[in-house]
């Protein structure tokens, strides 16, 4: 980038002006991963990027339920084409989808699917905040819902209103769009986010709303346009029922962005290839430059019945700021210059020398307008100035050549740790750092390049609030101040991998959820508790009467293993253990890493949930065939049938023929080559005596209706016709006297009670006349749909095929998919 002299610096100053250490955790970045950063990102496409900035003073926010509901195409475009600045707005966390790549479930799930989408998010260069807060709060992805209503009121109204109507306050938009439309055959919690989007346009701007927002600093916000989709939502999980709205707008765009040579469809794909957990990231062959867009709401007056532009009417420009009534005329003139130097230094960004003189006037020329800024028009000007500050600063530092890193070379903090956070910087001589300051969260203080833990400070949320694409995300980050051609830059600058707070003490309790079978003779649990920086003797346990945990054997200090002993008669019962570990509540830090969110880490509340069951069981040993999401071979092992999982190399050599029982896990012919090559041996194998079991599967998972079920059965599309979301939806038993039904277990009223999120989904929605269809269920005011367990006597043996969410059910531990599983895997 430039040919002056360079210079390292490691900062904090002073007096860490040193040398640089060699790391020895994995936060810093590796010597490939560095390599791969600085080939995949050019500094001067890095230039343009941040050049393209400073063409727009316009935020456009969507809002959605879900990580990956954002319109990530159209965002590109608006990003690259018009400079606009994208906010994604999620209601929740995504902790009641699927997971394609892990066994990842409920919160932790959260936890990824955040982590997946703030990493979209940065391939956007968008802003991001959600609403939910977890798991544990109201306002979480329950699962699939069909109604709006019903889901904004089960998130909690007021919550839901006054949580996005901070956002609308926060980030300003001047465009709001609707994800999804609000029509039946979309998901409830779709509609729910355009329903709850249209609520809080309608009082963000009142002062009386939510005043302690306006206490904190905030303005009222009227959002001046908002949009919907004038497209439909369907394909294989929507329903197209109703039309959508008329075209108003057509946003436009080139076949393809003139830096990167791709079209605007691949540059979403670059986006949405980060929500691997959903399937997410395809080759998009076909460029395309128009969307269609309906104007559904204005701030005044009546909507427009078309549009040439979506800036239309907008403080789009630094020059649109300068018109602006109320302006001093200095002001203006400044900012007019100012416009016309960025015009100047998009089409000079591959000169860099001249970008830098002309960014350090375009710095002079906005700072001197928000110093004149008059009162009366803050509230519209303000957020655009500041954010066309740290914009220019950042352009100057990659105009100027500046390299810079922040790194901490410890292990996660624990309260009362200490650690070194390293400023590594890279700049030519005429950049002269004047500070590196750490900018840390309450209960984190700094000193120099130090960074200390207070002994109460809180943990780090692994559920982050918000991320900004311009730097300042964390616990701790780096504000780093440089002069360049006489200007002061301030750049805020995160860590390579971001600094956690996790609990002082932690313990591992094995297993992590227990069942016992009443139906056969009782035998104590083994339990292993394994501690960190704490012994097992610290552990303390609050059993119900009659449970006993006892120490087997001597432990040693860190480990230790107990016998759960459960009372001669414990009935149908459920309870959790929840330990205690030095007088606190006992946490266990899950971690794991995805090559495409890195590492993550969460502290979670040790609660182990016990539950007595009463299935008889055949005495068959059973074979697990699994696709890596789910755990039902684990379940059936722990309620004591005999099962062995069949490897890749048992089944293509057919290592299950001697077998009496075949359970097919959920995914599975989508996931695994072996068993969707051996998917003629396995019909033999079902005519020859054998029974079949296939947990749910979508289309989209290798299910060839005409080929992979040994008879004809086709899985239902759009899936929101063919699923049940009603967790407590009546049951009707079509077949009474069928054996599935009737043993080793009789399935009655019981077995469906208690159960969690929803029914089934994917249900069957053609069959050959062989399947008999066994249950019967609809949610509310629906026709019954008879395409959630079916089961077909073929040659001497039997294929039986459910849709119900069993695998969810078992992980939390709902007797009858235990009773009900148990009567699956019988003979046939």
């Amino acid at each position: 980038m430039s040919t002056m002299t360079r210079r390292l610096f490691i900062a904090s100053l002073p007096p860490a002006l040193l040398a640089m250490r060699t790391a020895a955790h994995a936060a810093p970045a590796t010597d490939l991963e560095l390599i791969a950063r600085q080939k995949l990102e050019p500094a001067i496409v890095t230039l343009h990027r941040r050049l393209e900035r400073l063409t727009s003073t316009l935020t456009f926010m969507t809002t959605g339920a879900h990580p990956d509901d954002e319109p990530s195409g159209l965002l590109a475009a608006l990003r690259h084409v018009y400079g606009i600045r994208p906010v994604l707005y999620c209601i929740t966390r995504g902790e009641g989808g699927q997971n394609n790549i892990g066994a990842e479930r409920g919160s932790v799930l959260g936890v990824l699917r955040t982590r997946e989408m703030q990493e979209a998010s940065r391939s956007l260069d968008a802003s991001l905040a959600f609403g939910g807060r977890g798991h544990s709060d109201s306002v979480h992805d329950f699962g699939f819902s069909k109604d709006p209503n019903a889901t904004i009121d089960r998130w909690g109204r007021n919550r839901v209103v006054e949580r996005m109507t901070w956002a609308f306050r926060q980030y300003k938009p001047d465009i709001v769009m609707n994800c999804f439309l609000d029509v039946a055959g979309q998901h409830g919690q779709h509609r729910a986010a355009v329903v709850a989007t249209f609520v809080t346009a309608d009082i963000s701007g009142d002062a009386k709303e939510y005043p302690d927002q306006i206490a904190s600093g905030l303005d009222p916000w009227n959002v001046p346009k908002i949009y919907s989709p004038a497209y439909g939502g369907g394909g294989g999980v929507y329903d197209d029922e109703t039309p959508p709205p008329p075209t108003t707008l057509t946003v436009t765009a080139p076949e393809r962005d003139k830096i990167s040579g791709a079209t605007f469809p691949q540059m979403g794909e670059w986006s949405r290839s980060c929500h691997l957990t959903q399937g997410m990231g395809k080759w998009r062959e076909e460029p395309q430059t128009e969307w269609q867009l309906h104007l559904a709401r204005v701030a005044k007056g009546e909507p427009a019945k078309s549009e040439s532009d979506i800036r239309e009417g907008l403080i789009a420009t630094v020059g649109d700021i300068a018109k602006l009534d109320g302006m001093p005329a200095s002001s203006a003139d400044a900012l007019r210059n100012a416009q016309g130097l960025i015009d100047e230094a998009i089409a000079d960004y591959g000169d860099p020398i001249v970008v830098v003189n002309k960014a350090v006037e375009i710095a002079k020329a906005i700072a001197e307008a928000r110093k004149q800024l008059p009162q009366e028009l803050r509230a519209q000007v303000a957020h655009r100035l500041e954010r066309k500050t740290r914009e220019i600063d950042l352009v100057l530092a990659t105009a100027a050549g500046m390299h810079i890193r922040a790194f901490t070379d410890g292990e996660d903090l624990k309260p009362g740790d200490n650690i070194t956070i390293k400023t590594l910087v890279e700049a030519p001589e005429n950049v002269v750092i004047e500070s590196a300051e750490i900018i840390a969260r309450k209960g984190l203080t700094s000193s120099n390049d130090q960074l200390s833990v207070a002994a109460d400070a809180e943990l780090t949320n692994p559920l982050t609030e918000q991320f900004d694409p311009l730097g300042g995300n964390g616990d701790a980050f780096v504000r780093l101040t440089a002069k360049i051609g006489g200007h002061s830059a301030v750049l805020d600058v995160d860590l390579e991998d971001a600094l956690r707070v996790v609990p002082a003490a932690s313990l591992e309790l094995k297993p992590d959820a227990v069942v016992f079978n009443t139906a056969a003779d009782l035998a104590p649990v083994a339990m292993t508790a394994t501690v960190a920086n704490a012994k097992v003797g610290d552990l303390k346990f609050d059993l119900p009467e009659g449970w006993a945990l006892n120490p087997s054997g001597e432990a040693p200090d860190m480990s230790g293993t107990f016998d759960l002993q459960p009372p001669a008669k414990p009935g149908e019962t459920r309870f959790a253990i929840e330990p205690q570990l030095l007088g606190k509540d006992a946490y266990a830090i899950n971690t794991f890493t995805y090559p495409h969110i890195g590492r993550s880490v969460v502290p979670t509340r040790v609660s182990v949930p016990v539950q007595t069951v009463g299935a008889e069981l055949t005495g068959l040993k059973v074979g697990y065939i699994s696709g890596g999401n789910d755990k039902v071979g684990l379940w059936m092992k722990r309620l004591g049938i005999d099962v062995i999982e069949l490897s890749p190399a048992d089944v293509e050599q057919g290592g299950y023929r001697d077998l009496k029982t075949i359970v097919v896990g959920i995914f599975a012919f989508g996931k695994r080559k072996d068993l969707a090559k051996a998917v003629p041996e396995l019909h033999k194998w079902v005519q020859d005596g054998g029974h079949l079991v296939t947990l749910y599967h979508r289309p989209s998972d290798g299910w060839d209706a005409e080929k992979v079920p040994p008879l004809f059965l086709k899985i239902g599309s759009p899936s929101i016709r063919y699923r049940v979301t009603d967790a407590a939806s009546e049951v009707d038993i079509l077949e009474p006297e069928h054996p599935l039904l009737n043993k080793p277990n009789k399935i009655g009223p019981d077995d469906w009670a208690n159960w969690d999120k929803e029914r089934g989904l994917y249900f069957a929605s053609e069959w050959d006349k062989a399947y008999k269809p066994l249950l019967a269920m609809s949610d509310k005011g629906e026709d019954k749909l008879q395409g959630s367990l079916l089961s077909a006597e073929i040659g001497k043996g039997r294929h039986t095929h459910t849709s119900l969410v069993l695998h969810h059910q078992l992980d939390k531990l709902v007797p009858g998919a235990f009773r009900l599983l148990a009567n699956l895997v019988q003979p046939a």
